[in-house]
């Protein structure tokens, strides 16, 4: 609870408002970048009514809060002490925005790079041709997608123009962004509703130049079971880095 007895009501009630349209005004492009950083789209406006109705409303009033908190850490009681409480109240504003603003970008995934270009998965599932029915071959049909974090789990992109058969192996081939620098990612590989396997991928957080060349051939596991209890597949996955 705010003590008015040790500042003056009016030198507050203006300190709070000029605080908060200060801060209000800085909350609409710094909330408008973090915003799009952390993935909220922009489309039909989403993101600019959450800025609008909501970061801009939220600013006005932690400013507003912050006013009468800086006007009492001041004691400001006479009107000299007006631009002492003002100063005081608008820094601690900023600082609370900038400081929110930067907890929300630290916590998001930065991508790995090479030659300062973001990296992409490629991916070659090998399956034998007895597990492909006419019905898998349809659109959607075969989903690959990629973990590697809570904040981090997304569908692989399969070009169905690459789909080719080898040796009585039916061949998929997808890329999936490397879109933060984990030390776990697993790719998980679906053929309509029967059949569920994933593979771990063995990347170091920041794949090198090293990792542009495929990986050995490797069974995918049923994807229910892990470490020494796994089951393997006959269906065998490759991968490689690439830049796009």
């Amino acid at each position: 609870m705010i003590n008015f007895a040790i500042m003056n009501w009016k030198i507050a009630l203006l300190v709070a408002v000029i605080t908060g349209v200060v801060t209000a005004i800085v909350t609409a492009p710094v909330a408008n970048h973090v915003a799009g950083k952390v993935g909220v789209s922009d489309f039909e406006g989403k993101r600019g009514f959450a800025v609008a109705f909501l970061f801009i409303p939220a600013g006005f009033l932690g400013g507003a809060l912050l006013g009468l908190l800086g006007t009492k850490l001041v004691h400001a009681t006479e009107w000299p002490d007006f631009w002492k409480a003002l100063g005081l109240s608008v820094a601690l504003g900023q600082a609370a925005l900038f400081g929110i603003s930067g907890s929300f970008l630290l916590g998001i995934p930065r991508p790995p790079r090479i030659d300062g270009k973001e990296l992409l998965l490629e991916l070659e599932v090998y399956v034998p041709l007895a597990r492909i029915t006419a019905a898998a071959r349809e659109p959607d049909q075969i989903r690959l997608s990629l973990y590697a974090g809570p904040k981090d789990n997304a569908y692989a992109m399969i070009d169905r123009s690459l789909f080719r058969e080898e040796d009585g192996q039916f061949i998929v081939t997808a890329v999936a962004p490397l879109n933060s620098r984990s030390y776990t990612r697993t790719v998980s590989f679906h053929i309509q509703d029967h059949t569920w396997l994933a593979a771990d991928i063995e990347l170091p957080a920041t794949p090198g130049t090293e990792h542009m060349a495929w990986s050995a051939l490797k069974p995918m596991r049923d994807a229910r079971t892990s470490g020494s209890s796994s089951v393997m597949s006959d269906v065998r996955m490759r991968y490689r880095v690439v830049k796009p």
